[in-house]
C-alpha cells in the first residue's frame, strides 16, 4: 500500500470512529453543556435528566414530550444516536430507589416519527404530561 493510501485508509478509519460514538461520548459532546456532568440540569432554566427520562419512559405521552423538547427535536445527533443517549440516560440515571427504567428503550423508529414537529409550549406541556403520570405512579417534578 502507497502511503498515501495508508494515510486515507487511516483518516477513514478515524473518521468512521468518530461518526459511531458511543452515548456516553454523544452526552458528552451534545448534552451535557447545558445539562452538566451528571445530567442535572441548571434550577428553574435547564431541566435534569437524571432521574426523570426512565419515568417519562413510562407512558406514550411522556415518550412523546421526550423527543419533541427542542434538545431532541433540534439535536444534531442521528436519530439512533439520540434513542442511544435516551436510553443510556434511563440506565445510567434511573428514578431513585429504582434500578432500571420502567418503559421499552426508544427505537431510532420511534425517534424519527416524533422528533421533527417540536412542542410549542414546552413548560405548559411537561405539566401537562407530568401530571398524567403522577396519576398511575412516580413523575418527574412539573417544574424544573
Amino acid at each position: 500500500m502507497r502511503p498515501s493510501s495508508a494515510l486515507a485508509a487511516l483518516s477513514a478509519a478515524l473518521l468512521a470512529g468518530v461518526a459511531h460514538a458511543d452515548p456516553t461520548q454523544d452526552y458528552i459532546l451534545y448534552c451535557m453543556g447545558c445539562h452538566g456532568a451528571d445530567a442535572q440540569g441548571v434550577p428553574g432554566k435547564v431541566p435534569p435528566l437524571a432521574g426523570s427520562i426512565a419515568l417519562f419512559m413510562r407512558s406514550p405521552e411522556g415518550r412523546n414530550y421526550l423527543l419533541r423538547v427542542p434538545g431532541a427535536a433540534n439535536s444534531a445527533l442521528s436519530d439512533a444516536q439520540l434513542a442511544a443517549v435516551l436510553n443510556w440516560l434511563a440506565e445510567r440515571y434511573p428514578p431513585e430507589g429504582t434500578r432500571a427504567p420502567e418503559g421499552a428503550p426508544f427505537t431510532p423508529a420511534e425517534v424519527a416519527a416524533l422528533r421533527h414537529t417540536p412542542l410549542a409550549d414546552v413548560r405548559e406541556r411537561r405539566r401537562e404530561v407530568v401530571r398524567a403520570l403522577a396519576a398511575s405512579g412516580p413523575a418527574p417534578p412539573a417544574e424544573y
